[in-house]
């Protein structure tokens, strides 16, 4: 059942529980913002230009789907990985199946593979031979779980402080609880949520890609409904949701007015379409009718002049009424 008050447009009752729905605008937005911002924060070279397709055909013709994929404005295009545990032959192996793929379907572009390590790979990069002609270099980051806590307690206390936050600084609030164990993301997510109004971040684009990003953890982490809600609302994500939806049309105004009117062109075709159906089944039916009309009559003849022809004698009173009544038919 779909809730009726106005100001939780986003929120669906199941069961009487409120599960807030971030819109599809919002939801396309937040991926963008993530793999952008993402991509930022770990230093990768170049700058974010578009997020291309996740599946792929493996070598035997089976779908698969990598985590992460993008170009950038220096010809790369950029397969990130995560992966929660040790990096094995078996891992290595598909992340050689990804790059064969990735390179054949974007060969004018070069490929670059890093993989998210929850487990410390002890290198930064490791170089793949999958096949005597075939070498990959993968690259690695891994957050030690301290680094993540002092990083999340440099935060804590910059806001209590008052302080401005550096770019770098800001990003930690999307990501940290994105790198924390999993134990512990939801009273990271939790926190961050709760000082995120008081954080000074002076580029308002940036604090918003990262409330977005935020609230997309908040989402992810937090499994009781009443909490979800009481957290988006501490991070004033309906507000957020109305500045996308600005951005979206300021950027992409025109086009979506143009888009508008032809779907307003095409409704209008269709009913046009659909009263010309309707006008047909009419006349359709009418016809219909009418046939049935005619091969009622027509059975009703045959019967009577079989009728007829039992009769020797037409002069009789029987014959006379049998004619009569198939002179009115």
């Amino acid at each position: 059942m779909i809730s009726k008050n106005p100001k939780m447009k986003n929120e669906v009752l199941i069961m009487d529980r409120k599960i807030y729905q971030l819109d599809d605008r919002t939801m396309k937005y937040k991926t963008m913002a993530q793999t952008k911002r993402q991509h930022q924060y770990l230093g990768l070279p170049g700058e974010f230009k578009i997020r291309l397709p996740q599946e792929i055909i493996f070598p035997n013709l089976e779908n698969g789907r990598v985590d992460e994929l993008y170009s950038t404005n220096n010809n790369l295009v950029i397969n990130i990985e995560e992966e929660s545990g040790y990096i094995t032959e078996k891992t290595l192996e598909k992340f050689a199946k990804y790059a064969i793929f990735t390179s054949y379907r974007y060969f004018k572009k070069k490929l670059y593979i890093l993989v998210l390590c929850h487990k410390n790979p002890k290198s930064e990069h490791e170089y793949y031979k999958f096949s005597p002609s075939l070498i990959i270099k993968i690259h690695y980051i891994h957050f030690s779980q301290a680094t993540l806590w002092q990083k999340f307690e440099n935060i804590i206390n910059k806001v209590k402080q008052k302080e401005k936050l550096s770019d770098m600084e800001a990003l930690d609030i999307a990501f940290l609880s994105k790198f924390i164990s999993k134990k512990h993301a939801p009273i990271m997510v939790e926190k961050l949520a709760k000082i995120f109004k008081e954080t000074i971040i002076e580029d308002f684009l940036l604090k918003m890609d990262i409330g977005v990003i935020l609230a997309g953890m908040i989402l992810k982490n937090i499994n009781d409904y009443e909490k979800q809600n009481k957290l988006l609302g501490m991070i004033d994500m309906a507000h957020f949701e109305t500045e996308i939806q600005k951005i979206v049309y300021d950027e992409f105004g025109e086009e979506l007015g143009k888009k508008d009117k032809e779907i307003t062109k095409k409704n209008k075709e269709i009913t046009k379409k659909d009263k010309e159906i309707t006008k047909k089944d009419k006349e359709i039916t009418k016809k219909d009718e009418k046939i049935g009309d005619l091969e009622n009559t027509n059975n009703e003849y045959k019967n009577k002049l079989k009728q007829l022809n039992e009769i020797k004698d037409l002069n009789t009173p029987e014959a006379k009424k049998i004619i009569e009544s198939m002179l009115l038919l």
